[in-house]
């Protein structure tokens, strides 16, 4: 179905969560309430930083738990102040009144299980819609049980009418009123319908460009929840639109909503004093023959942001006079750009977007802790022809004296294949060359490496078309001293040029 706004109803305002405009995308979370006590959901901050937020319904206050293993998945109140928490990989109990974690189970319940519920006096039943068992846990003792096949949950059906409004799930069936969403792919954007229990439409629907997971009456309204909190970090409270005589909690929605903005804002402002913002670009491109240039930045993160392939050399994406201190790449590939004049700063690289290949190097230079960046001067296309080409590119670079890569402030995880040593700024205390003559006749492989990895390079340099390669001692590693004790005994057997 084509996603086209329509009108909503007048009365829907944004909830906030206390989430950081830094916190990471892509982690899928649900949103679940809690009796008429609290509504729970989760959030990832900083490095995979696992976050619980809590609403009280009654109050209009976010607290947040630290230290949560997982995203979460599902939630029960077991009693007045105490609730077990469901993540992918974990069920913790928590105290809801002291917002501490009083008891944890991870063995024996597997993976990625979504959902929790009841099963007789004193048992819970976890499990995951698509497999095949479940797993009973006592909740006194917090142990396992048994496992045993899963049984059918039962689910709402449909009602005609509310298929023909474009029902395709249904969220909630209830307190006189059907919440239904219009996708069955919750990321997807979508509409949240509200029905009567027959199924007829008793309001304009409301758009949910996001994506929309739940959706729970609360008081005289409905709160609906998107997927992606992180993304997204706000609910949509849709106020009046529960018919009179159902329950209410003691804080009608208007107020939840007011209150609650007013408590994220103050989580917020508190964590930025802590933890000083990122800026976060997401999702850009630099096409052939674009050039980002002249600019100077701070703790930045580059998310999902590419470089495109140049059928000329002169359209080559290019970053120029760029200076970043504290840089972060997270599933982003700048491969076959040029970097020219370019200062990194410290840098940690993420979901395997340190693998830089196939980009031309004119005076970049690296300091402080660099972690995970792996520089290899081929690029592999899918097509043949793009990769020749990007290869005579390369070739044609190394008749060029012009240095490429200054190492001599940089420290940590950095790996270097196929750009010749001629061209790199080293520091000898913790960097060393081996020429691909040495490495061809003289014995290495009887150097003990101990836990160091360094070796693997001369391996690579062996099969390869490369002039040398560079090691680097990774300081900051377990294996530290193994790096380093390996590069003086290649130096020491004249495998190593000397400094």
């Amino acid at each position: 179905m084509e996603f086209r706004p329509v009108a909503a109803p007048g009365d829907v305002q944004h909830l906030r969560v206390p989430v950081p405009e830094d916190a990471a995308h892509h982690f899928p979370t649900a949103t679940v309430l809690l009796g008429d006590r609290a509504l729970l959901t989760s959030w990832v901050e900083g490095h995979a930083a696992h976050r619980l937020g809590i609403l009280d319904l009654r109050t209009g206050q976010w607290r947040v738990l630290p230290g949560l293993r997982g995203m979460l998945r599902d939630a029960l109140a077991v009693a007045d102040d105490c609730a077990l928490i469901l993540t992918d990989h974990a069920l913790t109990e928590i105290d809801v009144r002291t917002l501490e974690v009083t008891r944890r189970l991870t063995a024996s319940i597997g993976k990625h299980n979504t959902n929790i519920r009841r099963d007789g006096d004193g048992v819970i039943a976890v499990g995951n819609d698509s497999a095949a068992t479940e797993t009973l846990v006592s909740v006194a003792t917090m142990t396992v049980l048994q496992r045993r096949r899963r049984s059918v949950l039962r689910r709402d059906p449909i009602p005609a009418e509310a298929a023909r409004e474009g029902a395709a799930r249904i969220l909630h069936h209830g307190s006189g009123l059907l919440l239904a969403a219009t996708q069955t792919r919750e990321s997807a954007p979508q509409r949240l319908l509200l029905l009567s229990p027959e199924g007829r439409s008793l309001l304009p629907a409301v758009d949910v460009p996001l994506g929309l997971s739940r959706a729970h009456v609360v008081g005289d309204g409905v709160i609906a929840a998107g997927p992606d909190i992180g993304r997204a970090r706000h609910l949509t409270a849709i106020l009046g639109v529960v018919p009179s005589g159902s329950e209410a909690p003691s804080l009608p929605l208007s107020e939840l909503v007011r209150t609650a903005n007013a408590s994220a804002a103050e989580l917020l402002t508190q964590h930025s004093r802590r933890n000083p913002p990122r800026t976060v670009s997401r999702d850009h491109r630099l096409e052939p023959g674009q050039e980002l240039a002249d600019a100077t930045g701070r703790r930045l993160t580059l998310e999902n942001c590419v470089a495109a392939r140049a059928a000329e050399r002169h359209e080559r994406p290019r970053i120029a006079r760029v200076q970043v201190t504290d840089l972060e790449l997270s599933s982003s590939s700048l491969n076959g750009a040029v970097l020219e004049d370019v200062t990194v700063d410290g840098l940690r690289c993420s979901d395997g977007a340190g693998f830089l290949f196939g980009c031309e190097l004119r005076r970049v230079t690296l300091r402080g802790r660099i972690r995970g960046l792996i520089l290899n001067s081929t690029l592999d296309d899918p097509d043949p022809a793009t990769t020749a080409r990007y290869a005579r590119w390369h070739h044609d670079r190394l008749a060029d004296p012009e240095w490429m890569l200054d190492l001599t402030g940089a420290t940590g995880d950095i790996t270097i294949r196929g750009y010749p040593s001629r061209f790199i700024r080293r520091n000898p205390e913790l960097q060393a060359v081996v020429s691909a003559a040495a490495a061809h006749t003289l014995d290495w492989r009887a150097v003990d490496p101990g836990r160091s990895s360094l070796s693997v390079a001369l391996h690579e340099l062996v099969r390869s078309d490369w002039e040398d390669v560079t090691l680097v001692a990774d300081t900051h590693s377990a294996h530290a001293s193994d790096d380093l004790r390996y590069i003086q005994r290649l130096r020491a057997l004249g495998i190593a040029q000397p400094t």
